[in-house]
């Protein structure tokens, strides 16, 4: 009838413009302009009808309010000083209120952030995790928040640890900046999941594809930002308090932020941070699984002083966590580790009739510290020249099963790791053309058997001790010009690494590795018209071996693997390419990026097939299945699709679907550990009444069928189908959430948990949250 009426109303507007003007130019709009979390009016603000010169300023109560509008759709802005632009679309029929909820804006620490992360990431696919989105996965780790993101998913062991997934590539070749400093770990462990809080974060941002120029060796299949908040310009003190509860596990979660500044000394400023969390065993559809606990604890604080041209910036953390490993993935012989693969359930003894908050062996214990300092000048001629320094401690340690009478301390790593860099964002040296320049270093040891670098006194514990020296420098040159950007940048790296240690013979070795090689990145940004724009990015980068690729000979029990190294292994060079599609109107949003990456001399850690069978080696710890690091080219191609659809003013769907293929073009094999195709449906309908929404979703998970033919201990497993719900609301300075992940409690197994083995995925899952804002 809505469309029935306007064709009558344009048809008699064609004939009659007295008519027409008097019968469907009689709407009003009205409506609030106010604060998003005090809901104090926003007096002054700017409200205007885009594409048109119709305009009002809101009252001193904040109200607006436009008279004498014709029927039809609207985008509606609003805009204050201090405050974010709101845009909203408004099919207008008659009287209509809307009101306008505004987000604060520090206009000048947000401007010195988007200069800077514009030029380091201008070409390249881009996407943030922040908001509400973001909100919605507070309580879980940071490999699980992240798989929001479309064309990143997580490889699991187990239910508690996960890590994140870019085009099929983890670990040492996803490179983790923790507030701005790269994450050194022991990252190379499929079971090791970064030790950073994601609490921490006000937004998580994910680059994809290769970005070696800017960070260096490893970003291979792109870079994860965790970046909290610039630290307040204000002396007022402010903060927030988070609590979740999750009914598996019985998981409960504290965090809260305490900020401000010293009314005394403007530009100084401070934050503490602290979480708190502590979960039992998780329970699948069916049953529990023992010793699956986690308790956490967290603490961060930053202090910094900022003038105009001139400012430094200290942070410190600190990250502690014990985690359980699941005790049925610690088979006794071969004969029950064969029965524990082909069985659909655990053995009754891993499977307790009630969850427990006991961690007991095997489990992890590790702590992470970082230390940052970073200060920065403007020079008046030249530009900003930022100088960032770090020191990073982690400790890792991971317990085996007992044996008997036997509690073995199986494997302990201590990492140091000192980095620097020094940054020049140079003004325009020629019309339009600007960038940076930069020189960086690392220095790190790794101590895993001994308590003395070169004098290891027990055989070698997986990887030896060890110490890097790596350094690089880098430049990055943009030129902009009307609806085009371009982008190329230019760096070499250099790597030497000595391993020292004593072989499972008892033979002292002292091996030195020297590595080096360049990082090329060549991209243009091309916007057709104010809906559609493109992005090509063509880009080299490289990573050399890793101690644990090299050296490895013995269980890693985290992973509850037999895993062999190999040191003939050679550097990875990877060739990546990739192309963007942006299309947004006023209802819909599609960002469609296709990708190709061809990779030299790919290592990657392949079960262990003789004869067409797959092995595994009895130990005096157990059996394990094994698993060899092996080198082959490789070719990783794949789509990622994102829709997002207003169907009306409230009610919105979104679609995320990506596909990859990844495959050994050296022996024309695909490649085994390789995301199956996904499909993620949600429909989201937004309440007026306290900006609170309700969303159902499914996650549909492809089998994963592009595997060689007995190139695993057990065949990929079928393809699951998930519901989830979730809802929000916020009430004044309370905002609180309700999440229902496996709605139905589907009983599934996922082809990347490194635990499929023995165990199906969690079970229903109910997570509470609540958030206040002082």
């Amino acid at each position: 009838m809505k469309k029935i009426s306007i064709i009558i109303t344009l048809f008699l507007g064609a004939w009659l413009p007295i008519l027409a003007q008097k019968t469907s130019c009689i709407c009003s709009l009205k409506g609030v302009v106010h604060e998003k979390d005090i809901h104090q009016a926003v007096a002054g603000a700017v409200i205007y009808i885009k594409g048109t010169n119709i305009s009002t300023f809101a009252d001193g109560n904040g109200r607006y309010n436009f008279k004498n509008l014709c029927q039809g759709q609207y985008t509606l802005i609003c805009q204050a000083v201090g405050f974010q632009k709101v845009e909203i679309v408004v099919n207008l029929t008659q009287e209509h209120n809307e009101d306008f909820s505004l987000e604060d804006k520090d206009e000048h620490l947000q401007e010195v952030v988007v200069a800077g992360k514009k030029i380091e990431t201008l070409t390249q696919t881009r996407t943030t995790l922040d908001g509400q989105a973001l909100e919605q996965t507070r309580g879980q780790s940071l490999g699980e928040s992240l798989k929001a993101i479309t064309g990143v998913t997580s490889l699991q062991t187990g239910s508690s640890i996960s890590k994140p997934i870019i085009h099929g590539m983890h670990s040492n070749r996803v490179l983790i900046l923790n507030n701005g400093i790269r994450q050194e770990g022991q990252q190379w462990g499929s079971e090791h999941a970064p030790e950073i809080d994601p609490f921490v974060a006000k937004k998580l941002t994910v680059v994809k594809g290769a970005a070696g120029v800017r960070y260096g060796s490893d970003a291979i299949a792109g870079v994860i930002m965790v970046e909290p908040d610039p630290l307040p310009d204000s002396a007022k003190i402010h903060g927030e308090i988070n609590a979740v509860g999750l009914s598996n596990g019985k998981m409960s979660v504290f965090s809260g932020i305490l900020e401000g500044g010293f009314p005394k000394i403007q530009g100084l400023s401070w934050r503490l941070q602290g979480t708190y969390k502590r979960g039992g065993d998780i329970k699948t559809a069916d049953y529990y699984m023992l010793n699956t606990g986690v308790q956490e604890r967290n603490i961060s604080a930053a202090v910094g002083y900022k003038k105009q041209h001139f400012g430094t910036e200290l942070f410190f953390s600190y990250f502690d966590t014990q985690l359980g490993i699941f005790t049925g993935s610690h088979i006794g012989n071969l004969t029950d580790l064969q029965n524990a693969i082909q069985n659909t359930r655990p053995n009754e003894i891993y499977t307790p009739v009630e969850s427990s908050y006991d961690i007991n062996r095997p489990n992890q214990d590790l702590a992470h510290n970082l230390f940052k300092i970073k200060s920065f000048i403007i020079a008046e001629n030249l530009g900003k020249w930022s100088l960032t320094l770090s020191r990073q401690y982690d400790w890792r340690l991971e317990y085996d099963a007992p044996r008997g009478n036997k509690a073995l301390n199986t494997l302990n790593f201590k990492l140091t790791t000192y980095t620097g860099e020094l940054l020049l964002d140079h003004k325009p040296i020629f019309k339009n053309i600007s960038g940076s320049v930069g020189v960086s270093g690392l220095y790190q040891e790794n101590l895993s058997s001994a308590y003395e670098l070169r004098k290891p006194l027990i055989n070698t514990v997986l990887i030896p001790n060890y110490q890097v020296i790596s350094g690089g420098v880098f430049v990055i040159e943009r030129y902009l010009k009307q609806k085009w950007e371009f982008e190329t940048g230019l760096r070499y790296d250099f790597r030497n690494a000595q391993a020292f240690g004593l072989s499972p013979s008892g033979v002292y070795f002292d091996n030195t590795f020297n590595f080096g090689n360049f990082s090329a990145t060549l991209g243009a940004n091309y916007s057709l018209n104010d809906a559609l724009s493109f992005k090509l990015n063509v880009a080299n980068a490289w990573r050399s071996p890793n101690m644990n690729e090299l050296f490895s000979d013995g269980v890693h029990h985290g992973a509850a693997a037999y895993e062999k190294g190999n040191i003939n292994l050679k550097p990875e060079v990877a060739h990546n390419f990739s192309l963007t599609t942006n299309f947004e109107k006023e209802k819909i949003a599609i960002e469609l990026t296709a990708y190709l990456n061809y990779i030299n001399d790919f290592i990657y850690l392949r079960p262990r097939i003789e004869n067409g069978i797959p092995q595994t080696v009895l130990t005096v710890r157990g059996a394990f299945p094994a698993f060899d690091y092996t080198q082959v080219d490789a070719r990783f191609a794949g789509v990622d699709l994102s829709i997002n659809y207003l169907i009306t003013n409230r009610l919105s769907i979104n679609e995320k679907y990506s596909i990859i293929r990844a495959k050994d073009i050296l022996n024309d094999v695909f490649m085994v550990n390789i995301p199956a195709d996904r499909l993620e449906s949600t429909l989201k309908y937004s309440f007026k009444k306290y900006d609170s929404f309700v969303s159902i979703g499914n996650q549909l998970v492809a089998q994963q069928t592009r595997v060689e033919d007995k190139s695993d201990f057990a065949p990929p497993p079928p393809a699951y189908s998930i519901w989830r719900i979730d809802a929000g609301m916020k009430i004044q300075k309370i905002s609180l959430g309700l999440t229902v992940s496996n709605a139905f409690n589907l009983s599934y197994r996922e082809y990347l948990n490194r635990f499929r083995y023995f165990t199906d995925e969690m079970g229903r899952n109910v997570t509470l949250r609540l958030k206040y804002v002082f």
